[in-house]
């Protein structure tokens, strides 16, 4: 059986034509990626820091004022609290 119009070349052009395409669509699957710098992580570990800081002086504060009978509290503040947590505005 003869093939006619099919030459080597032919078959070898075809053959790097479909290679260059699978090396193209190699290049453009690529995955994306997140680096956070060394003074975004610190920055980060320093916020979680200060929240846990100021949250004992807060609760020492209103331990204390319990404790002598002198804690007050808003009931506006308190009652408007409540209605944000329930309508999910605030957790």
């Amino acid at each position: 059986m003869k093939i006619s119009q099919v030459g080597i070349n032919k078959v070898i052009n075809m053959y790097e034509k479909n290679n260059r395409n699978i090396e193209k669509t190699k290049k453009v699957a690529k995955k994306d990626s997140l680096e956070i710098s060394q003074v975004g992580k610190s920055l980060s570990s320093f916020a979680a820091q200060d929240k846990k800081e100021i949250s004992q002086e807060k609760l020492e504060k209103i331990r204390n004022e319990v404790a002598k009978g002198t804690y007050n509290v808003d009931a506006k503040l308190v009652a408007q609290k409540m209605i944000d947590i329930m309508k999910g505005r605030e957790i």
